[in-house]
């Protein structure tokens, strides 16, 4: 049995998954590797503990926190190429993943190159009906 559930992920994780995501894995294996376990992984722990409380902290004066998805507009299927410029992509993203908070995304309006700009929402912990209620007051400002 667990070589056919082994053959099963091999042929999910290679085939389904695309370079961007068989590249993101690799990375969170090589952080939670023995090795590197407490360099990168303890250390980010305390920093999302940081961060944690300091949400915290907002949400007790702010009903929601507004920003942008990412630096620029949306990008073309496979125009990057780069990691790196990936990882920049998503970055204001990854706020709402390390401090465990909900968060939507949609886009705000559409720039002069054709391509949508992105714009977040993101609200305390289960308070994921007031976040529906801050989107739909949003998108109704959509130009």
């Amino acid at each position: 049995m667990t070589n056919e559930l082994d053959k099963l992920y091999k042929k999910n994780r290679s085939s389904n998954f695309g370079q961007e995501v068989k590249r993101r894995i690799m990375l969170g294996s090589f952080v939670l590797s023995e090795g590197y376990y407490d360099a990168y992984f303890t250390k980010a722990q305390q920093v999302r503990k940081i961060l944690v409380e300091k949400t915290r902290q907002i949400f007790s004066e702010y009903d929601a926190i507004i920003s942008p998805v990412s630096p620029t507009t949306a990008f073309k299927i496979g125009e990057i190429k780069d990691p790196v410029e990936m990882y920049l992509a998503d970055i204001y993203t990854v706020f709402a993943n390390l401090t465990g908070i909900p968060a939507i995304s949609f886009p705000l309006f559409i720039h002069k190159n054709g391509m949508p700009f992105g714009i977040q929402a993101m609200v305390s912990r289960f308070n994921e009906l007031s976040l529906l209620r801050i989107a739909k007051q949003l998108i109704a400002l959509k130009p």
